[in-house]
């Protein structure tokens, strides 16, 4: 047999093969576990950022919450609110303007007057928030501990620390009557004053969230900053520009006077009464005017002057009436004396009446009245407490007796919804504007009666008078006086809502 040679040759090769393969598999697991560490301090790090974020949502959430619940004092300025000017604890805002370098938060969430907006949202016309301005040390945080309850079944609930929150006010400057859509010149801008000129506002919240409890950037933890801002709204069209409005038809059986809005249709255009259905003046003695007819049926020892929190001055008259003859001024009118006349302050059988006088002067659908309901001043079971103390928009959730009441001033007005039915008799006063309604009941589904109404003996209601179909019919006698300057300082309904396009987390702060 031959020898062979080849294992002669044989140096080893199946041990180098299996060292190299041990190298290359110890490489590959060396990166894998670099790798996986990295991912694993990425997803970390993404997992803390998003609770961070989401932290800092709660934080724009309950600062939205926390201020609707205080929107009136915080955009209304006729006496002990938050603005500036306000006296003692009431007042929460000190001007960004008087913050020394380096410019803490909130106040440097806003930008420079030298960007070029000197007129806009910047921070020489802005006020921080404070818990209280008289402290040694002050606090520019939203007292939002009772808001922020962690969600286990803890008695009592274990309040969380993951955000911080500030907020900016911006008090708007706007005349709605001298606005002009094509003048810069009067857009909406914030007020130097920090006096808005009606209940406009608009809040920068600025939230920090944290993934950890007290745990800092610096420290190791997430952070992040978000901006919302806030603004409030008056979501219906303003004051009701005619004194009476009413879907069913008008048959008042009683003595029935209006003083009319004198430029309800525009200057020098009035209007006493508007309905969808017809306006009957042959069923009582009907008789609509001016307010200079109306207050010269009596002498001016029997008016009573009203000056309200603007300086504006004017006059009431609880004794006065309108004239009963064209010739002393009567615009509509049916005495005996002369020819019955259907003035063209009457709008009647008008097909462009809303369809619902709740949303058309709350702007909210009646399926959504909570939201109206919710956000007054005062809700009341009845109306056996009503009087001149009231103010804002009052609900009352059952029937309103308001026999021998006198509710609200001139200078202080309310909107009160009579869900229930509504009484009110010669010995009423009422100044603002009385919603009859029974928001339970669709509009389309209402029945005249529906809604009990007694408005007899002749009560005198200064502003406006809105009422469902459902409504019992106006048998008795009443007097409205349109006074646009009482009108003027009811602000029904106040809502809060993110201003469209202003969700930050962007912001670079300086």
């Amino acid at each position: 047999m031959k020898p062979l040679h080849g294992l002669n040759k044989q140096c080893g090769a199946a041990l180098l093969l299996v060292v190299m393969i041990l190298i290359v598999m110890s490489t590959m697991i060396f990166f894998n576990a670099r790798i996986t560490a990295y991912e694993q301090v990425i997803s970390g790090n993404d997992r803390r950022s998003k609770l961070a974020t989401h932290a800092a949502e709660a934080g724009i959430s309950h600062a939205r919450r926390y201020f609707s619940r205080n929107i009136r004092a915080l955009s209304l300025n006729t006496g002990g609110e938050w603005l500036p000017g306000s006296t003692g604890a009431n007042q929460h805002w000190l001007p960004c303007i008087d913050v020394a370098d380096p410019v803490p938060l909130p106040c440097s969430a806003a930008p420079l007057a030298a960007d070029g907006r000197a007129d806009g949202f910047v921070r020489e016309n802005l006020f921080y928030y404070v818990e209280d301005v008289s402290a040694a040390m002050l606090n520019p945080y939203l007292p939002l501990q009772a808001l922020a309850q962690d969600s286990n079944e803890a008695d009592p609930p274990v309040l969380i620390d993951l955000y911080k929150v500030q907020a900016l006010l911006c008090a708007i400057d706007y005349d709605q009557d001298k606005f002009d859509p094509n003048d810069a010149t009067t857009l909406a801008k914030c007020s130097a004053t920090g006096t808005p000129s009606g209940a406009n506002v608009a809040i920068k919240v600025v939230s920090t969230g944290y993934a950890d409890a007290n745990v800092t950037a610096a420290e190791g933890g997430a952070e992040a900053i978000i901006t919302q801002i806030l603004a409030n709204v008056e979501p219906g069209g303003g004051p009701p520009a005619i004194p009476l409005m009413s879907y069913n038809a008008v048959e008042p059986g009683g003595t029935l006077n209006i003083v009319v809005n004198s430029n309800a249709g525009g200057i020098g255009v009035p209007a006493s009464m508007w309905s969808r259905n017809n306006v009957n003046i042959s069923g009582g003695s009907v008789a609509t005017c001016e307010m200079e007819e109306f207050l010269a049926t009596r002498s001016s020892a029997q008016w009573r002057s009203w000056t309200d929190s603007t300086g504006v001055q004017y006059n009431t008259c609880d004794s006065c009436s309108c004239p009963d003859k064209e010739s002393l001024g009567a615009l509509t009118h049916s005495q005996n004396t002369d020819p019955a006349r259907k003035y063209f302050d009457v709008i009647d059988n008008d097909p462009a009446f809303p369809d619902d006088v709740f949303e058309y002067y709350f702007g909210i659908a009646r399926s959504q009245y909570f939201l109206v309901r919710d956000a007054a001043d005062t809700i009341l079971a009845d109306c056996s407490t009503v009087g001149t103390t009231l103010a804002g928009l009052v609900w009352v959730d059952g029937y309103c007796d308001l026999a021998g009441a006198e509710v609200g001033t001139a200078t202080s007005p309310v909107a009160l919804v009579a869900s229930k039915g509504v009484k009110l008799n010669g010995n009423s006063i009422m100044y603002g504007v009385l919603i009859i309604t029974d928001p339970d009941l669709p509009s389309a589904d209402q029945v005249a009666g529906d809604i009990p109404v007694d408005l007899s003996g002749g009560p005198l209601l200064y502003g406006a008078l809105l009422f469902d179909p459902g409504a019992a019919a106006l048998s008795g006698g009443f007097t409205i006086v349109y006074l646009r300057d009482i009108l003027q300082n009811i602000h029904p309904l106040i809502l809060l809502g993110d201003l469209s396009g202003s969700w930050s987390d962007q912001s670079t702060f300086k």
